[in-house]
C-alpha cells in the first residue's frame, strides 16, 4: 500500500501542468481506504523521506520550502480531526474541508532526483529545478545586466516602474510575435534586489523563470548571482503578502511634484508652466532605477531628464510677464538679440513674482537644474569612449535627489500663493516615505 500511495503522489506531480501536489483526502478516495489509515501510511512515507507535504492557503504548489519532518508529522496527525462539509446547490453536491490550511502531498526532492529523468527538458534549467521539487517562490538573483538585452531591444515590451517590472515579446497587427519562437518570451514579474555591497540586482521567482524559452533560460542562467543577496522589501510585500508598499520611489515622487507644479500654475496663473507631465503611460521607460552603470547610459539619462525639465518649460508661460530676450554686445559697437533660455526665464520670473529673503536663495534653487543642463551639453560636444563603472549609479541617485528637491521646493513656493491655499497635495507626496532604491 505504501508503494501504491507513493506512486500515486509521484505520478500526480509529474503529470500535473504546474508541478502540483495531490490533495491529502484524494489518497483515501483513490486507494479506497479509511482516511485516518491513509494518513498513518503517509506519515511513514514522510518519515522515510519519500513524501513531503504542503499546508497553507495554497498548498497546490511548493511555495517557499519544506517543513521539518517533525512539523509535517504534527500537521498530518492534526488533519485526522479535519471534517468535510457538504453543500448542495440544486443537484450538485460540493464537498470541502473545514480548514484554512488544506494539505497536498509531493514526492520529496531526494526521491525525485533519484527517480525522475529531466533530460527531456533539455536546457530549460529552471523547469528542471521545479520538476525536481524546488520551491516555486524561490527568489533567484541575477546581475542587473541581464535585463539590458530586453531594455534596449524595441522588439520586446519592457515595463519597469519603481521596484518591479515585466517583459514580453511584441506582436504585430495580426497578433503574431515579431520575433522567432525561441525569443517569444514572457516574464510576468521581476524585481530589484541588492548584493552584499548594495549593488542593484534583478530578482525573479522560479515559477516565472520557467515561462522563458529554453534559449533564454540558458542566457539567464549565465547571469545568476550567488552570495548574500536580498530583494527589496517593497517587492516582497507586494508579491508575497499582496500589500502595496507605503513607500514610493523618488522617480514617482519627482513626476508627482511636476504634476502638482503644473496644476498650481494653472490654478494661479491660468496656464501651466510645463508643456506636459509624464505620469502613468506617459512615463518614459528610461526614467527608472533600472540602470546598467555605463557612461552612455548615464549620459542618456541626463539627456532625458533635461528634456523633461528645461526643454519642457513652456516659454509662452512668460509671454507678457518678462522680456523673452536680451541684447548682448558681441563686439565693440555691435549688439545682438539673444533669446533667453527656459531656466533663465523661469528664475528671472520667479524672482520678480515671489519675494526671496536674498538673491542667493533663488540662485541655489535653480543651481541643480542648470547643472543638469550643462551635463547634458557635454556629451553633445565631445566624443567619449563608453565605460562601465558603478560610480554612475551613485551619480544617477544624486542627480535625482537634487532634481526632486528642486521640484518639491518650487511646489512649496507656489503653494504659498493666496489663490492656491485650497489646493490639496496627495498625502503620500506630502508625508509619504520617498525612497532611493
Amino acid at each position: 500500500m505504501k508503494d501504491k500511495i507513493l506512486n500515486l503522489v509521484y505520478n500526480f506531480f509529474i503529470k500535473s501542468s504546474d508541478f502540483n501536489g495531490i490533495p491529502l483526502r484524494s489518497i483515501s478516495k483513490e486507494m479506497e481506504i479509511e482516511y485516518e489509515k491513509s494518513i498513518n501510511i503517509i506519515k511513514e512515507l514522510v518519515n522515510e523521506g519519500s513524501i513531503t507535504i504542503q499546508s497553507s492557503t495554497n498548498p497546490h504548489i511548493i511555495g517557499f520550502g519544506i517543513f521539518p519532518i517533525e512539523k509535517q508529522i504534527q500537521i498530518l496527525e492534526q488533519a485526522k480531526d479535519t471534517k468535510v462539509k457538504i453543500q448542495k446547490i440544486g443537484e450538485v453536491e460540493i464537498r470541502f474541508e473545514r480548514t484554512k490550511f488544506p494539505i497536498c502531498l509531493y514526492p520529496s526532492s531526494d526521491y525525485l532526483k533519484i527517480n525522475r529523468d529531466v533530460a527531456g527538458f533539455n536546457n530549460a534549467f529552471y523547469i528542471q529545478q521545479l520538476a525536481l521539487g524546488e520551491p516555486q517562490l524561490k527568489p533567484v538573483f541575477f546581475e542587473i545586466e541581464v535585463l539590458d538585452r530586453y531594455f534596449n531591444d524595441p522588439r520586446f515590451d519592457f515595463n519597469f516602474k519603481d521596484y518591479s517590472g515585466r517583459i514580453s515579446c511584441r506582436y504585430d497587427e495580426n497578433g503574431k510575435a515579431i520575433l522567432r519562437d525561441e525569443d517569444n518570451v514572457f516574464l510576468k514579474s521581476f524585481g530589484l534586489g541588492v548584493d552584499e555591497n548594495n549593488n542593484r540586482l534583478a530578482v525573479v521567482y522560479l515559477r516565472y523563470l520557467k515561462d522563458l524559452t529554453a534559449e533564454h533560460q540558458m542566457y539567464w542562467k549565465g547571469k545568476e548571482k550567488s552570495g548574500k543577496c536580498t530583494m527589496l522589501e517593497e517587492y516582497r510585500q507586494n508579491t508575497i503578502e499582496g500589500n502595496w508598499s507605503s513607500s514610493h520611489s523618488i522617480f514617482s515622487a519627482f513626476l508627482a511634484e511636476q504634476k502638482a507644479i503644473n496644476e498650481l500654475t494653472q490654478l494661479i496663473f491660468s496656464k501651466t508652466i510645463f508643456r506636459k507631465t509624464f505620469e502613468s503611460e506617459e512615463r518614459p521607460k528610461e526614467f527608472t532605477f533600472f540602470f546598467v552603470p555605463t557612461l552612455k547610459n548615464y549620459n542618456d539619462f541626463i539627456l532625458l531628464l533635461d528634456k523633461m525639465i528645461s526643454e519642457n518649460i513652456d516659454k509662452d508661460f512668460f509671454e507678457g510677464k518678462i522680456a523673452l530676450f536680451e541684447y548682448k554686445e558681441v563686439e565693440e559697437g555691435i549688439v545682438e538679440k539673444q533669446w533667453k533660455g527656459t531656466l533663465q526665464l523661469f528664475e528671472e520670473w520667479l524672482r520678480g513674482e515671489y519675494e526671496f529673503k536674498d538673491q542667493e536663495t533663488a540662485a541655489k534653487l535653480f543651481k541643480p537644474l542648470k547643472k543638469i543642463r550643462r551635463e547634458r551639453q557635454t556629451p553633445a560636444h565631445r566624443i567619449n569612449e563608453n565605460e562601465y563603472d558603478s560610480k554612475y549609479i551613485e551619480r544617477q541617485k544624486e542627480v535625482m535627489k537634487e532634481a526632486y528637491s528642486v521640484f518639491r521646493n518650487l511646489r512649496f513656493v507656489f503653494q504659498q500663493h493666496p489663490s492656491a491655499l485650497d489646493y490639496g497635495i496627495p498625502k503620500w507626496l506630502e508625508k509619504g516615505q520617498i525612497k532611493v532604491f
